[in-house]
């Protein structure tokens, strides 16, 4: 392990669960928002249905999607040379994801996780090796024809329109068949088995193309393969159903009917007898710190969504233009869309949970094995704890900040009742399904809030609350701007600045250069002056500084050569004349190191220079160190 870089896994893993936490916040929040906005699910249900089925999902699947985002927007190859760059560049990646959803949260902007952690690669790549290393818009031989960036482009126009158009088919077909009819309650039974067997199908199918696509027993699946199964699990599913619509469903029905209305009478009679609210009766009470802080922290479970119905002229207006269908109907519609909510639940575990892990799964990748891969197949046991911080984060997220998104997307955005709300799951579920058959990077934000516009304009331009819109397309754009900034600045901020790391090496790598190069000139110094051929002789001044003669014109050239090289680094040596040396200094100093193994090699010959001054005739490396000729067209092209 690499073990200086430890701090970057500590750090990742608080900030792995802060981006789970903004998931949750963002991301899950509006996959439940058409639930919760339909009153098909509380608040509360909604975190208790994540609790299970997120972990179950994150858990079965979801360590084998861990490798989407990092490898198709980065070219990782170029990585290999600077593992340890690589590894902080997806720390600065999931900082700046988590950061950039909560804020988008804050501002009621529902935004993709996906597309956040992609910006967020693309911005560290680019500010570590430039736009060579992005996959930009590389040519595909699957729809729509081309990988990276662009497709992503492309799937900001193609799915919410796709799933606006499919959401809006499945509630237009609901609606002709069953909700505008007298008998629509009696129809809405017949029809419920249809419904689940078409859900069981788009969610197993999505399931296997992408959640489970890595898993050996089905990796090399094809897509026929993958519908038939699909097929058979949703026949057996309707099977089921139409026995649980027989002699369940009608009962559960009519029994919350029943207290609902018992509720309703309840409260307008202690309203009569002019009897506080429980609630308003708690808040005269003092309450202990605990009680406190459960309170706060409960908060977001117990916000009331709809109460801007009524506050804000808008949304108000697009909820009375909304036609409201048989409130028996609506109601046994509500367990479908439970059902659809369990599922999507458990297919975002799956494969989106993966968009805070799969950074940090990345960097402890390579804090392990400490090289890059490009799978994390390395650390499959560690996978599960890795998987947990993400499930403990999200969970945490949907039930304290979830509400936000929520109320935007299931309240604001257009009425949901449970029959729209199950055609909305339906139609973004199959336009995911069919854009991970194809590797579309879609995001299922950008699909939940298509297919709730699409079902809203069935009633009209009235029937969605067009002021919000534009400031939610604004959301998706920026995105990938707003994370690959934050990201490129974070990771600058770090990788260029002045390193103790950085200066050590340096400092240690100028001192090995300075001294090899110093105690070279040296030995060549004593060559040239000892070898009785060379014809040296000395004379010392009255300054004590003394001067060599030599006969032969190639020993002087050994030795001028030998006397400038050991000066250039007598002056590299001493740190505090020079304090800083550019590439060029070193390379200054090995290229005259160079010259004087060419006048050495020119006079004694290079078998000779070498087994008489180091011992042994180099080789391997050592003989590419002493290849004048190479080293000589290195130092004429570098203008050394």
């Amino acid at each position: 392990m690499w073990d200086e870089y430890r701090w970057i896994v500590v750090v990742g893993a608080f900030l792995a669960v802060f981006t789970a936490y903004g998931i949750g916040a963002n991301d899950l929040a509006n996959a439940f928002g058409s639930s919760v906005g339909s009153k098909a699910l509380t608040v509360k249900q909604a975190v208790v249905i994540a609790a299970v089925f997120e972990f179950l999902g994150a858990f079965l699947l979801g360590s084998h999607v861990t490798d989407t985002v990092r490898g198709k927007i980065a070219k990782i190859e170029f990585f290999y040379d600077a593992p340890e760059i690589y590894m902080y560049g997806m720390l600065c990646v999931i900082a700046a994801t988590g950061l950039w959803l909560l804020i988008a949260t804050y501002f009621e902007l529902p935004v993709s996780t996906t597309h956040s952690a992609i910006g967020g690669v693309v911005g560290f790549t680019l500010a570590s090796r430039g736009g060579e290393a992005v996959v930009w818009a590389e040519r595909s031989d699957d729809f729509p024809f081309f990988k990276g960036i662009g497709a992503i482009v492309f799937s900001w126009v193609f799915s919410p329109v796709a799933c606006a158009i499919l959401a809006g088919f499945f509630f237009f077909t609901t609606r002709f068949f069953v909700l505008k009819h007298e008998n629509s309650y009696e129809r809405s039974f017949w029809a419920f088995p249809v419904l689940v067997t078409v859900a069981v199908f788009v969610n197993v199918f999505f399931i296997l193309n992408k959640g489970a696509k890595s898993i050996d027993s089905i990796k090399n699946m094809d897509i026929s393969e993958a519908a038939w199964i699909s097929v058979v699990v949703a026949v057996g599913c309707g099977i089921v159903a139409i026995l649980l619509a027989k002699f369940v469903l009608k009962r559960l029905v009519e029994r919350d009917l029943a207290a609902r209305a018992a509720a309703i009478e309840a409260a307008k009679a202690a309203k009569a007898e002019g009897k506080p609210e429980a609630e308003e009766d708690a808040e005269d009470k003092p309450r202990s710190r605990m009680q406190s802080l459960f309170k706060a922290v409960s908060r977001g479970v117990d916000q009331d969504l709809h109460a801007v119905v009524d506050e804000d002229d808008n949304v108000g207006g697009v909820h009375s233009s909304t036609v409201v269908y048989d409130n028996k109907t609506e109601e046994s519609f509500k367990y479908l869309q439970v059902f659809t909510a369990i599922c999507d639940s458990f297919a975002h575990g799956a494969n989106d949970v993966a968009n805070s892990v799969g950074p940090f799964a990345g960097l402890y990748v390579v804090y392990k094995l400490e090289r890059l891969e490009k799978k994390t197949e390395a650390i499959k046991n560690d996978m599960y704890w890795i998987l947990a911080l993400g499930g403990i984060g999200i969970v945490l997220g949907l039930a304290t900040y979830g509400y936000v998104i929520m109320r935007a997307i299931g309240v604001k955005l257009t009425k949901i009742t449970p029959s729209r709300g199950f055609a909305i799951e339906l139609g973004s579920a199959l336009v995911v399904a069919l854009g991970s058959r194809y590797g579309i990077p879609l995001s299922t934000t950008h699909c939940q809030v298509g297919a709730t516009i699409g079902v809203g304009m069935l009633e009209g331009i009235k029937g969605v609350n067009w002021m919000i819109v534009p400031k939610i397309v604004i959301g998706w754009v920026i995105t990938l701007i707003v994370a690959g900034f934050t990201t490129a600045l974070l990771f600058s901020q770090a990788a260029y600045a002045p390193s103790m790391f950085g200066v050590r090496d340096v400092n240690h790598y100028r001192l090995y250069i300075t001294n090899y190069a110093e105690d070279f000139s040296v030995r060549a110094e004593a060559l040239a002056t000892t070898t009785a051929s060379c014809g040296a002789s000395s004379s010392t001044d009255a300054d004590g500084n003394t001067t060599w003669t030599f006969t032969d014109a190639q020993c002087k050239a050994i030795y001028d050569g030998a006397v400038e090289a050991k000066a250039l680094a007598q002056r590299y040596v001493d740190f505090q004349a020079t304090q800083h040396q550019s590439p060029d200094d070193l390379g200054r100093l090995l290229c005259r190191v160079n010259n004087v193994l060419e006048a050495i090699y020119a006079r004694f010959g290079s078998g000779n220079f070498a087994t008489s001054t180091y011992g042994t005739t180099p080789t391997g490396i050592g003989a590419r160190v002493f290849d004048t000729s190479s080293n000589n067209a290195f130092c004429a092209a570098a203008g050394l």
